[in-house]
């Protein structure tokens, strides 16, 4: 797999609330150094389940900022590298948020393949996509929050800009982009998961 050049780390928390965290708990994580920006949202398949998602300057900013945060209780964290803000596609509104595990080398490149070809010949409701991959968050002192991205497993994380979830199911399901490409995704990972999420700025 090519490494991807950082200019940020996107972090998501699966977080066992359904209300974005409270002021003080976002104001503590706006102070926190490299921090960048955040959004939350709700799963549309698991409405129990939030997600808050945050932007960091670095990999070791974002685990200590994080670290130094830990009373959001989040029971999965997951840190991708990007090349580029992803801001402009989680603030569409529905973000389809599509997670491979055990990515083999070349599973990335297959993916942003996929993200040309839908680019290029977009579907109805499609508003953009961008890719990254996954990092362990650790600082230079060894703290930091789990990650089943790190040594031990490839982690690879597509998100979607979509008008709304029907918009996607409809697009996957008609001849076009997403069905002459979706070959990419299948190969070269053990396994994915998918969900869509409507995020809102905090």
């Amino acid at each position: 797999m090519s490494a991807t050049i950082p200019s940020s780390v996107v972090v998501f928390q699966a977080l066992s609330q359904t209300q974005a965290p409270s002021a003080a708990v976002l104001e503590e994580l706006k102070q926190q150094s490299g921090f960048q920006r955040a959004f939350f949202g709700v799963k549309m398949e698991e409405p129990e389940t939030g997600i808050l998602c945050t932007e960091w300057s670095s990999v070791a900013k974002a685990a200590r900022g994080l670290y130094c945060s830990s009373s959001l209780g989040a029971h999965e964290t997951l840190a991708f590298a990007v090349p580029q803000a992803w801001s402009s596609v989680l603030s569409g509104p529905c973000t389809e948020v599509f997670t491979a595990f055990g990515a083999e080398d070349g599973f990335v490149e297959n993916v942003r393949r996929f993200v040309g070809a839908v680019d290029d010949n977009p579907p109805e409701g499609y508003r953009g996509a961008a890719v990254g991959e996954g990092v362990g968050l650790t600082d230079g002192d060894g703290n930091g929050n789990g990650n089943r991205g790190g040594e031990n497993e490839k982690l690879v994380r597509m998100v979607i800009g979509w008008t709304s979830r029907e918009a996607h199911l409809e697009a996957k399901g008609q001849p076009g982009a997403i069905q002459d490409n979706i070959h990419e995704l299948r190969v070269l990972r053990k396994a994915i998961d998918l969900f869509h999420v409507k995020f809102k700025a905090l």
